[in-house]
């Protein structure tokens, strides 16, 4: 069982699938995000995140392989999972291959969906809803556009729930 969040840039998405996950199961509680070298403002922004919560929350890299971080080894112990940033781990995977291994990445996708969808650790996976904003000409924006939109609908049509965020305030879809 897992809840999509999706939203805008800066819309209080990281907020609310910590606060979700942390009245999902007992602590401790597993974040996973895909990081940015150099992304000062995101490592401070987890800090913040933890601030009163470094005994409850373990916190590790996303793996290439997403669905790794759903191993029982991996979440052993943990009461629920939050996995941020799928749209900066698609990007990162993108970043490394050309347009023919996209379907192999959308199939990685489809599997890391079934394992939420199956997981006993209940869950909440956080991406950017990139379908409100305009079509760019740079054609590898649009490789990213095209891929995230479709993984975001392949993992939407498995959740329990969907919650899109609006400035901070959450619209459940589903």
């Amino acid at each position: 069982m897992f809840t999509f969040v999706t939203g805008g840039l800066c819309s209080g998405k990281s907020e609310y699938a910590i606060r979700r996950a942390s009245e999902m199961g007992p602590p401790p509680w597993l974040y996973v995000a895909a990081y940015l070298d150099g992304d000062d403002g995101l490592k401070a922004r987890l800090v913040g995140h933890r601030k009163d919560q470094d005994a409850s929350w373990k916190q590790i890299g996303a793996p290439d392989a997403l669905s790794a971080a759903l191993d029982p080894a991996t979440l052993d112990g943990c009461g629920a999972l939050v996995i941020d940033r799928l749209t900066v781990w698609l990007s990162n995977r993108l970043s490394v291959t050309d347009k023919r291994s996209d379907k192999a990445l959308l199939g990685e996708v489809e599997v890391l969906a079934d394992r939420l969808y199956r997981s006993t650790t209940p869950g909440v996976l956080v991406t950017t809803e990139i379908g409100l904003g305009f079509l760019p000409a740079n054609v590898p924006d649009r490789r990213l556009i095209d891929v995230a939109g479709m993984a975001n609908q392949i993992l939407s049509e498995r959740a329990e729930s969907v919650v899109m965020m609006v400035s901070g305030v959450p619209l459940r879809l589903r």
